[in-house]
């Protein structure tokens, strides 16, 4: 005759079961895409806000904020075209857009080119004529990328 069982035995304590997890079963790898996706999402909306950023210091004249902010929407862009993980410390728009796209045409390269160093220059720079260069050559790029890329969803440039 078998003895009745009381409760788990020491053993059965130790042991945890593959759901152990308080608030209901973890789920394996969808985690991962959506935090990715939020990401990409988030990496959008700030070149969206840093572009109006740009085109709003570039009518009140303030060149050199209007010259980092249209920068700062081409690096976001970038980013959020970049496979796998890309370190918040880089700002070098030549590293960033060589990971995101294997091939970039000549135009777009001389005019990230022109655009890369204008993370760290003076103010006594930039002039009215000067920020609309930056800014035709940042819109050229913009949509160059936005025609690589079908994930990213197009804002008005």
């Amino acid at each position: 005759m078998e003895k009745p069982k009381t409760g788990p035995s020491p053993f059965d304590l130790l042991k945890f079961p593959g759901s152990f997890w308080p608030f209901g079963k973890k789920k394996k790898g969808k985690r991962e895409t959506e935090e990715e996706k939020d990401e990409e999402l988030y990496s959008l909306y700030q070149a969206r806000e840093n572009w109006k950023k740009a085109l709003q210091k570039k009518k009140d004249g303030q060149f050199d904020m209007s010259t980092l902010h249209f920068r700062k929407s081409l690096e976001m862009l970038i980013k959020a075209s970049c496979p796998g993980y890309v370190s918040p410390a880089e700002h070098n728009l030549l590293k960033l857009s060589q990971k995101a796209f294997p091939t970039l045409p000549e135009e777009i390269r001389s005019a990230i080119t022109f655009l890369n160093p204008h993370y760290t220059l003076v103010k006594s720079v930039y002039t009215s004529d000067f920020a609309d260069e930056v800014h035709e050559q940042a819109r050229l790029v913009a949509e160059w990328i936005f025609s690589q890329s079908s994930k990213l969803k197009r804002f008005e440039l």
